[in-house]
């Protein structure tokens, strides 16, 4: 099963680059109990977004109203498989929509899989 786990979160990165989560939930890859923890990040006024909707409303209103992008994707670097999670080592990278200025921000996100879904 953790192979099965490591292609399902390359497929959500492939999918979300592609089309937004808005892409990731209509291709059933996330769970509807999807919780995206973001309180340990650091960055100011983000927190714990639970189901589809706050997920949705974290992208739309959150983050990319705070880091409006002209181009902006997500590029994995190492995927690692542990048991029941994946732990994804990722770049995003992208051009901002008033400065042009390229940027670039790397992260770690720790996925949990459950019945096929992150």
């Amino acid at each position: 099963m953790s192979e099965e786990n490591v292609e399902m979160v390359r497929r959500a990165f492939e999918t979300f680059n592609r089309g937004g989560p808005e892409a990731v939930i209509s291709e059933g890859l996330w769970s509807p109990e999807l919780v995206w923890d973001f309180s340990q990040s650091g960055i100011p006024g983000l927190g714990v977004y639970r189901g589809y909707d706050e997920v949705r409303s974290f992208f739309a209103d959150d983050w990319f109203q705070a880091f409006p992008f002209e181009e902006w994707e997500v590029e994995l670097d190492e995927l690692i498989d542990n048991a029941d999670k994946v732990i994804a080592i990722a770049r995003q990278h992208g051009r901002g929509a008033t400065s042009g200025v390229g940027v670039e921000l790397e992260q770690a996100h720790i996925f949990t899989l459950r019945d096929g879904k992150v």
